[in-house]
């Protein structure tokens, strides 16, 4: 009788504790958030004291305004809009947010804000340091058919360094022709703002 007893308590705890795992589980932040031009969404820093949001629905104009709020007070710094598409996501210290901005079916915007401070910061000529990266690659007589990043991370342990992918096929300028693959991978200090390395990525399908 006490066996069975102290196996249904056994079997009650482990039930609980399973229960309380799931919702841990389902409680954990997302990393990251995909915008629209018509979708409110919104994004939680890992440390839980800042919020990203853009609010699509609401919006008078066909642009969906972008924020930074601080959680604690509530208030909240306007920080740009999206006109198509584009990706946040927060680095694991909490201390910079990046977006990638699709502004045009060809072209694409990087942005990063840093959050040390009492009031959000973009990290001003990022996007230019790494488009003339990326162009300096390219011989003169080509052109990119289209610039996007297909891939974008935070270095490990590191959220003044961001680590990309750019995609951008190359065209002939003054002749017809088909576009040509061509991909780079860049390693980029968004605090100095300088490329530290660019190399050539492969283009063949697994």
């Amino acid at each position: 009788m006490l066996r069975k007893r102290f196996l249904f308590v056994l079997a009650f705890l482990l039930s609980v504790a399973s229960v309380a795992l799931c919702a841990d589980c389902g409680s954990t932040p997302a990393k990251e958030v995909n915008l629209d031009l018509w979708s409110t969404r919104s994004l939680l820093s890992p440390d839980q004291r800042w919020k990203f949001l853009s609010i699509g629905p609401h919006s008078p104009e066909r642009v969906a305004p972008l924020y930074i709020q601080n959680v604690e007070s509530s208030k909240k710094w306007r920080v740009g809009r999206i006109e198509r598409n584009g990706t946040a996501f927060w680095s694991d210290d909490s201390k910079r947010l990046f977006l990638r901005d699709e502004y045009a079916a060809d072209d694409t915007k990087i942005r990063v804000f840093d959050l040390t401070g009492p009031v959000p910061k973009e990290i001003k000529g990022l996007d230019s340091r790494i488009e003339g990266a990326i162009l300096a690659r390219i011989p003169r007589n080509k052109a990119t058919q289209w610039l996007y990043y297909p891939k974008v991370r935070f270095a490990a342990n590191d959220s003044s360094t961001i680590v990309l992918v750019a995609d951008a096929p190359l065209v002939p300028k003054e002749e017809s022709g088909s576009g040509r693959p061509f991909r780079v991978k860049l390693t980029v200090n968004v605090i100095t703002r300088q490329v530290i390395d660019s190399v050539p990525q492969s283009t063949r399908l697994p």
